[in-house]
């Protein structure tokens, strides 16, 4: 008799909490991307259309404000806006879809562009052209956007200042050797202190280029050689400012995940990681393994290895609310507070982990990328073990019933943590794992996700996945390596 009101009080427990959760949610009346307390993570919406406009406009008039009422020199300038943008245009349209699709990215790249001109025009209103920091606009762009964005801009404000200084080569070459210096080590860049090593790179070619003009073309006198190379220098020092103060706040205002941001949420000392340790010690020793396994396979398909480790670090802290729900936070022989419940009560606690792990990262203020890896890990793969149970109570039971609720994975980073999740739980179940056992469930699990079509929305190939499979295999041998037994 105690068992069945143990039984029935867990039940309608579960019950009132679910309810309560869905009150919750439909209160809100307006949605947001994250629960914050400031203005920086709200969502940006502005038509891709308007934020060209503008952007065109912005650029001509700046440009137009230099040389005055001239109608020979309005119609060079408009020319000269003209074909930059279409330039930019047209390779941002072919080789950056994701970016075009993207509103808060393409606001992002016109505020960055009109910005890095008007500061480019008060630095030579007020200065030299040659400490004018093209190179720290140009890295913003590689960081926050893509490389290819990156060097857009750094040809695109080499010429801007190069036309606003009567087309000087001179000028346009240290320009673009400074950004394209520190572009090509965008991927190295993982803490704000290498914006310093960035900013000495400007330095030394800036510096180097001038010489080379000095000695080979004799461009310069004396006086205005010693002048231009303290200009050089000085770039080097504003674009390390200009990194330090604006990046921070265009990771902010913008919602974009970088390397820097993704180091810093790797960091154990986080508040979410830290509970997930002490709360979740079963999940959170999962986790670590995971991002291992998810690392590696990402490396070999020549994804984001840093997106998959950070990704999988967080992708199971839904599991904080109800951690003793899942069978790596209970004891050995202990009590499974499932036996408890019906099937259907107990792919409630499942399903809910997932929603549970978006709400704790909203309020947390993760960054949007990992909340889709959150989010997406399940997909919409189906929970086998309850829904057997299900069956021998009701055998009309619909397996759709018992699917996650996804969606499925949207990017391949967020398919190979799928893939690690699930091939390193189950490799816990082998009795003896050795390497064929080992290998022969990596294969059952990917083949099972690949059949029910839990890839069908990400951009990945069954070479991605045959690298993957390999990768995974071989990382997790590694991890049941075998030992020499203590007596």
């Amino acid at each position: 008799m105690n068992h069945l009101f143990e039984k029935l009080r867990v039940q309608i427990r579960f019950m009132l909490l679910h309810l309560a959760r869905e009150l919750r949610k439909s209160s809100r009346s307006i949605p947001v991307v994250r629960e914050s307390k400031n203005l920086f993570t709200k969502e940006i919406k502005i038509p891709v259309f308007i934020s060209f406009v503008v952007t065109v406009i912005l650029f001509y008039l700046m440009l137009f404000i230099v040389f005055g009422i001239n109608w020979r020199a309005m119609i060079a300038t408009a020319i000269f806006v003209v074909v930059n943008i279409i330039l930019f245009i047209v390779q941002v349209k072919s080789k950056e879809q994701n970016i075009i699709k993207d509103n808060d990215a393409v606001v992002l790249m016109s505020f960055i562009f009109v910005i890095a001109i008007l500061i480019c025009q008060v630095s030579m209103e007020y200065s030299s052209p040659f400490i004018t920091p093209v190179a720290a606009f140009s890295l913003m762009g590689a960081i926050l956007l893509s490389q290819r964005i990156g060097t857009l801009y750094a040809i695109s404000l080499s010429l801007v200042v190069a036309f606003l200084n009567d087309f000087r080569f001179d000028i346009f070459l240290v320009m673009l050797c400074g950004s394209v210096a520190v572009i090509t080590n965008v991927s190295n860049i993982r803490k704000r202190s290498d914006f310093i090593n960035s900013g000495v790179k400007v330095s030394v070619v800036n510096i180097l280029i001038v010489t080379m003009f000095y000695l080979f073309a004799d461009a310069y006198d004396s006086c205005q050689f010693k002048y231009d190379l303290i200009y050089s220098a000085l770039n080097g020092s504003i674009v390390t400012v200009l990194l330090l103060v604006l990046m921070p706040l265009f990771e902010k205002l913008f919602s974009r995940t970088t390397n820097i941001k993704l180091i810093e949420l790797s960091d154990f000392n986080n508040s979410l990681l830290k509970r997930l340790m002490l709360e979740a010690p079963g999940t959170y020793h999962h986790s670590i393994m995971t991002a291992d396994i998810a690392e590696r396979a990402a490396n070999t398909v020549n994804e984001s290895s840093l997106l998959a480790r950070v990704g999988a670090y967080y992708h199971d802290i839904g599991k904080l609310n109800n951690p003793h729900y899942f069978i790596e936070n209970q004891t050995l022989g202990g009590h499974n507070p499932h036996d408890a419940l019906t099937p259907e009560m107990s792919r409630l606690v499942l399903v809910s982990h997932v929603k549970d792990g978006v709400s704790l990262a909203k309020k947390y203020n993760i960054d949007n990328e990992i909340i889709n890896i959150i989010q997406q890990h399940h997909g919409t793969t189906s929970m086998y073990s309850f829904y057997h149970r299900a069956l021998e109570e009701d055998v009309n039971v619909n397996i759709e019933d018992f699917r996650y609720q996804g969606p499925r994975p949207q990017t391949k980073v967020a398919a190979i943590v799928m893939m690690a999740d699930s091939c390193e739980a189950a490799c816990r179940s082998i009795e003896e794992p050795i390497a064929l056992r080992i290998q022969g469930m990596v294969e059952k699990i990917i083949n099972n996700k690949f059949i029910d079509g839990q890839f069908s929305e990400c951009p990945i190939t069954l070479k991605d996945l045959e690298s993957i499979r390999n990768s995974i295999t071989s990382t997790i041998v590694g991890i049941y390596h075998a030992r020499i037994e203590y007596k």
